[in-house]
C-alpha cells in the first residue's frame, strides 16, 4: 500500500490522483506525478521519485523541486514511511524533511505544524483501509 505510488490517492491527504507513473511499485527510482486539491479547489501537479526502498521496511520519495516555484523556497523535500511489525499488527512511521531557503526558514515553525498535520492525516488515511 505504501510503496505503489498509484494507491496514494486511497491514503494521502489532497492526493486525487496520480499520473505518469514511470517504474516498477515499490522500486528505487520510480517516478510518479501527484494531482492536488487545494482548499481553493485549484489543482497542483508535483512530481515526486523514489529515493531509497528497502521491501517491506521503509519507502522514500522526494519532491522534484528543479524547475518549479518551489525550488527558490526549498531545497529538498522528503517523505519516508517505515513499517515494523509488532505482534499480530504493524507499527507505521512517517517523516517528512525540508530544507527550507532564504526567507522561507523563517516560517520554519509553520511549515512544521502543517507537516504534522498532514502525517496525522495520512496516519489516519492509513487507519482507516485497514479498520
Amino acid at each position: 500500500m505504501v510503496s505503489d505510488p498509484r494507491r496514494l490517492s486511497d491514503w494521502w491527504p489532497r492526493v486525487i490522483r496520480v499520473e505518469d507513473m514511470a517504474g516498477r511499485p515499490g522500486a528505487e527510482r520510480t517516478r510518479w506525478t501527484n494531482v492536488l486539491e487545494a482548499d481553493s479547489g485549484r489543482k497542483l501537479r508535483m512530481d515526486y521519485r523514489c529515493v531509497a526502498a528497502t521491501s517491506p521496511e521503509r519507502y522514500t520519495w522526494e519532491h522534484e523541486l528543479e524547475g518549479t516555484p518551489f525550488e527558490k523556497h526549498m531545497s529538498r523535500q522528503t517523505t519516508e514511511v517505515r513499517l515494523a511489525a509488532k505482534g499480530d499488527r504493524t507499527e507505521v512511521r512517517l517523516e517528512s524533511f525540508h530544507g527550507l531557503k532564504g526567507s522561507a526558514r523563517l516560517a520554519g515553525f509553520m511549515m512544521r505544524k502543517s507537516q504534522r498535520e498532514m502525517l496525522d492525516r495520512a496516519l489516519a488515511g492509513l487507519e482507516s483501509l485497514f479498520t
